[in-house]
């Protein structure tokens, strides 16, 4: 008799092997899903800092560009110029006093043109002329006579422009009826009628606007070759919330009606988004040396009546990212003389420059 030993041989995993083989697999799952949430973190926080550095970049640059050109007329400065302003609907004035102004710590609440501005944040508005190669093809005829420039220019020329022309005596800033290219023509014609200016002759003074007829006699200017044709520029920037809710900086065109219906020719318009603050000291000369003397708010200078007496600018802006949740912790921020707890999980920066006024610097 045999006798036949069979061992049972043993398949799969027993429920301790099995037990383990799935706590070891939701370990390296959790590790998967923890690094995925890192990544994705980190991705969102470089990000955000990149987008908040471009915002401040950009910002600044536009600002700095336009504050430096502040007064720019042509070969001389307002301040040595006659300048008159005949255009309907836009800046009251150009003068030395003008070219460069702001307000300290926005308070007035609801503006009927700029909206809800930021209250605290500052304001300022720039007048200058933006060279665009038009030169005159020729004298002025009489002073009521159409103005032709060379083309091609860089101007883009559009009827109702408001434009500056200027020689380095006088300077008149007219509103644009037509503007006619012929083809095939070397240059443009821009008319100046009384429909869109109050005045259609360019006068050496103007007792009251609006003016109908001719000029006072011995006063008419009749600009020449040596004249050439600017676009004039009055814009105000300042800090308000955008249609999202989150604030931004905003440029106001002081030559166009207030529209907020048309998104192709919104005034005004947001330049910049994320910026949540801009303040704004002012560099003083006090004896024409060009050197600063002192650095003033817009409220001490306009009590002081001295805006022809800025030189440059101390702009800073408050930069702050689209994205919450980016922080583990509240940030302690000291903006303005004011400090805050900001809770929002926002990364916030502050960036500053100074900016020379080129036409006040010799």
């Amino acid at each position: 008799m045999k006798n036949c030993n069979t061992k049972t041989q043993q398949q799969g995993l027993t429920l301790i092997e099995l037990m383990i083989a799935i706590v070891l697999g939701l370990l390296i799952t959790a590790a998967v899903i923890q690094l995925f949430v890192n990544n994705k973190q980190t991705y969102r926080i470089t990000e955000s800092q990149m987008q908040l550095q471009n915002n401040a970049r950009f910002a600044l640059n536009a600002l700095s560009k336009d504050i430096r050109l502040a007064g720019f007329s042509g070969c001389r400065t307002v301040e040595n110029m006659n300048v008159y302003v005949i255009a309907s609907g836009a800046v009251a004035s150009v003068t030395e006093n003008t070219v460069i102004t702001g307000t300290e710590n926005w308070g007035l609440g609801t503006s009927a043109t700029l909206g809800e501005v930021k209250a605290s944040s500052d304001v300022f508005t720039l007048q200058r002329a933006q060279g665009c190669g038009a030169t005159l093809t020729g004298n002025l005829s009489t002073a009521h006579a159409s103005v032709q420039v060379n083309s091609p220019n860089r101007c883009n020329l559009q009827a109702n422009d408001v434009l500056m022309i200027a020689d380095c005596e006088d300077a008149h800033i007219f509103r644009a009826t037509t503007v006619s290219d012929p083809a095939g023509e070397t240059k443009q014609t821009i008319a100046h009628a009384s429909n869109v200016n109050q005045a259609n002759r360019f006068c050496k003074g103007y007792e009251t606007l609006p003016q109908a007829g001719n000029c006072d006699a011995g006063t008419n200017k009749l600009y020449s070759y040596d004249a050439e044709l600017y676009k004039f520029v009055s814009t105000s920037y300042f800090i308000r919330d955008d249609q999202s809710g989150h604030p931004a900086l905003w440029a106001f065109d002081h030559n166009s009606a207030t529209n907020t219906v048309d998104p192709d020719n919104l005034n005004p318009q947001v330049m910049v988004e994320g910026i949540s603050d801009m303040q704004i000291n002012y560099g003083i000369d006090d004896n024409d040396d060009d050197v600063i003397d002192d650095y003033k708010t817009a409220q001490a200078i306009t009590n002081a009546s001295e805006w022809h007496k800025v030189i440059s600018a101390e702009l800073s802006l408050l930069v702050e990212t689209q994205e919450t949740n980016l922080r583990l912790n509240d940030q302690q921020l000291s903006y303005n003389g004011v400090t805050t707890s900001e809770t929002d999980g926002r990364i916030r920066r502050v960036f500053s420059t100074t900016v020379g006024i080129r036409n006040r610097v010799q």
